[in-house]
Formats: structure tokens, sequence, C-alpha cells
């Protein structure tokens, strides 16, 4: 790598913490708690041989993720009810996710809702936790992003419920 692209992802990795002093509290906690993820990243891909600096690898990195998303949605078609999305959005409250947290979702849901996930099975969300524990990584990946824009954009600026946002997103609630 040269010096001038490690100086750029340096310089980029140096200002997580000044990104994160400038969200809110919930944004700041999972910018935080990605920066690992994020300098990782950053540094494996800031010389490719494609010639890419930090900010080039970003916005690659972004337009992957978007293919990704598109790619993905499809498959949570039918999978989850609007009932479902709801109790998801309640449990999380609009916070963001990081990566980490992407493997707890069916854990912090029974946590939310005061079920101990050991006995889920005998609860009145059973079929949903068994769904979402059923997910693969690629597919969580897509439930939270879409559950992050539905509270965000989707319901807070362009007045949508769940199901009609989801379905902006190629995803089909049953």
């Amino acid at each position: 790598m040269q010096n001038t692209e490690l100086n750029t992802v340096a310089t980029t990795i140096d200002k997580f913490s000044d990104i994160a002093q400038e969200l809110p509290f919930e944004s700041e906690q999972a910018w935080t708690l990605s920066s690992d993820y994020m300098a990782s990243y950053l540094r494996q891909h800031a010389d490719n041989g494609a010639g890419f600096g930090a900010e080039e690898v970003s916005l690659f990195a972004s337009g992957r993720l978007d293919w990704l998303l598109r790619e993905t949605g499809p498959s949570l078609c039918g999978l989850f009810s609007e009932g479902d999305i709801i109790a998801l959005l309640d449990c999380y409250q609009g916070s963001m996710f990081f990566p980490d947290q992407m493997n707890s979702i069916a854990s912090d849901l029974c946590d939310h809702l005061g079920v101990e996930l050991e006995n889920y099975q005998g609860s009145n969300i059973a079929l949903l936790v068994g769904t979402l524990l059923d997910l693969s990584p690629v597919q969580r990946v897509t439930l939270v992003d879409a559950l992050e824009q539905t509270w965000h954009r989707g319901m807070r600026m362009e007045s949508k419920s769940p199901r009609e946002f989801f379905a902006t997103l190629g995803i089909d609630l049953s």
C-alpha cells in the first residue's frame, strides 16, 4: 500500500470517534460498535489493486450492499406478518443495529417481551422467534436494514405503514 493511501485510510479511521460524537445516542452506539468492522474493511480493501482509497472503497462497498439487499429482499417475502414487523419495531424503537447485534434479534425480542429464549416454543411468539432463528446472516442484514429504513424513513418521513414500506423494498409481508 502506498504511503498516501495508508494515510488516507488512517486519517479516515481517526475520524471515526469525531463522527460518533456528532450522532444521536443510538446511532453513536451502533457506529462505535461497528467501527472495528469498518476499519478492518478499509484496511483490507483500500489498496486492492484497483487504486481505491478509503472514500472509493466505502462507496464501492455501499453499492455492493445495495445489490445484496435487493437480491436478498425477496427471500424474506411471506416470512413475516405486519404484526411481526411491528413487534420488532417496538422492540428496537428506531435503534441502529451494529454487526454483532444481528446475531441476537430473536433473543432481543424475547427479552423485550419477557419470554425466556429457551422456552419460546410455548409462547405466543414461537413462530416469529423460530423464523428469526432460521434466518441466514445475509437475511438478517436485509431484515435489520428494512427495520431501520421503515422506522426512520418509511414511518417518520413518508408516513407509510410497515407493510407499505416493506413493499417498496421488495419485501411482501404475509
